[in-house]
């Protein structure tokens, strides 16, 4: 099935018996929250490839970037803990591990069940992925599309299957986080400057890098386009002041924040965070800050 947003694979259990969905959507607005469910003796993995989402699984927030994977294991509670599904492209991949799942292929051992048993021994929930992720998945659905019951067919997307997951366990090994410091200060720089026009050249300048190797480097650390960070940075700015100052009018905190006009302002946090600045003012809670935005105060 599949939409202008979204497109998800069903896998025929009589070709791929472990393989549940692989879904993806990619969304230009907000939508709605994904509603708390679970998976009996399956694993969900998901990776984010631009944007940010949160997820709550079992009444712990998670907040997932651009380029970050998250795991869902058998059993688990989880959903997006009532927060809209995000402004973002993120890919979905459900794996049965039941019995019957892990005794096909038997003479040769099922390797798909027993990679994800090692994430789950792992028991790593949320890391930085690669871009290659991306790449394989998109090659399953491409895959699936032209051949998904020809036998050479069923042999790739069962052999990038095994590399998707390879991947997971070679980025769980290496998980680590390190901020370049040259980053550091163009978000000090952005901080300081979010009321005013900032320009991809200037923060490329703070970094001494061309304008191509900045975007690269900044998406790399943050999960956003530099575009991206800024406008979400102004909405949670604006929805902030919107709401620590009853008195003031939308059309002051547009203008203030270099919006071109209130209902500009008005449309783009509706996009980011599926409702308008007027009803996240008298909003009680940190849910404008964390959804506007995308990261955790």
């Amino acid at each position: 099935m599949k939409n202008h947003a979204r497109r998800i694979i069903s896998f025929s259990r009589d070709y791929y018996p472990e393989l549940v969905k692989l879904g993806r959507y990619n969304y230009n607005k907000a939508e709605k929250s994904l509603e708390e469910h679970i998976h009996h003796n399956r694993i969900e993995i998901c990776y984010y490839d631009k944007g940010s989402q949160w997820f709550c699984v079992g009444g712990e927030r998670y907040l997932v970037k651009g380029g970050e994977a998250i795991l869902h294991f058998p059993g688990e509670v989880h959903g997006s803990g009532g927060f809209p599904e995000g402004k973002g492209r993120l890919y979905w991949l459900i794996i049965d591990l039941s019995e019957v799942s892990s005794q096909s292929n038997q003479e040769n051992g099922n390797e798909i069940v027993y990679l994800c048993n090692e994430l789950i021994r792992r028991n790593e929930r949320h890391f930085t992925g690669t871009k290659e992720m991306k790449q394989i998945l998109e090659e399953i659905f491409c895959v699936y599309r032209k051949s998904a019951r020809n036998k050479l067919g069923v042999i790739r997307i069962r052999t990038l299957t095994k590399r998707f997951l390879l991947l997971l366990l070679d980025c769980i090994q290496r998980k680590h986080s390190v901020v370049d410091e040259r980053l550091t200060q163009v978000l000090q720089y952005i901080d300081k400057h979010i009321s005013t026009p900032i320009t991809i050249s200037v923060l490329a300048d703070l970094c001494c890098l061309s304008e191509s190797r900045f975007k690269n480097l900044f998406r790399e650390q943050t999960g956003f386009t530099p575009g991206d960070y800024i406008q979400r940075k102004r909405i949670q700015r604006a929805i902030q002041l919107l709401k620590q100052n009853p008195d003031i009018t939308v059309s002051n905190v547009a203008y203030q924040f270099n919006f071109s006009s209130p209902q500009y302002l008005s449309s783009v946090v509706k996009k980011y965070t599926g409702l308008p600045p007027s009803i996240l003012k008298d909003r009680k809670g940190e849910f404008e800050q964390i959804t506007a935005l995308g990261f955790a105060k």
